[in-house]
């Protein structure tokens, strides 16, 4: 399950970008998946609140957006929706086309809740709600 590794290392990019005092403060992760990513988003899910569970950032919670596939014939340039990496062009019928969406995995942002929704003990920031480009 390459997915706990996958967490982990979402973990990982968050503690970078957020310091430990406002662990608290997080209340979502959103993270881009694209479908021919390899990753699958329950699994994931799972995975990341096992990480989170008991520590500080235990109210984070992952949202993500999926990517479909999509891909661009080199021969006339249509760009389609694919499920098929190896699929030719509905357009012209060409078999050389290039995968340009649903291979990502990015983490886009992290949630930090204001003060006032700040759950007790949370870091005495001055800031209101934000999200914090990753």
């Amino acid at each position: 399950m390459h997915e706990l590794g996958v967490a982990h290392e979402i973990l990982t990019l968050v503690q970078q970008h957020v310091p430990a005092a406002d662990a608290t403060r997080v209340t979502a992760v959103r993270v881009r998946v694209g479908d021919l990513a390899g990753i699958v988003v329950e699994s994931l899910d799972f995975c990341f609140g096992a990480i989170v569970a008991d520590t500080p950032w235990s109210g984070a919670r992952l949202v993500v957006e999926r990517v479909p596939a999509q891909a661009r014939c080199l021969e006339c340039a249509h760009e389609f929706p694919t499920e098929a990496p190896g699929a030719g062009c509905p357009a012209c019928g060409g078999g050389r086309i290039r995968m340009i969406r649903g291979r990502e995995l990015h983490v886009d942002a992290v949630d930090l809740a204001d003060d006032a929704e700040a759950p007790a003990g949370a870091a005495d920031v001055d800031t209101a709600q934000e999200a914090v480009p990753v």
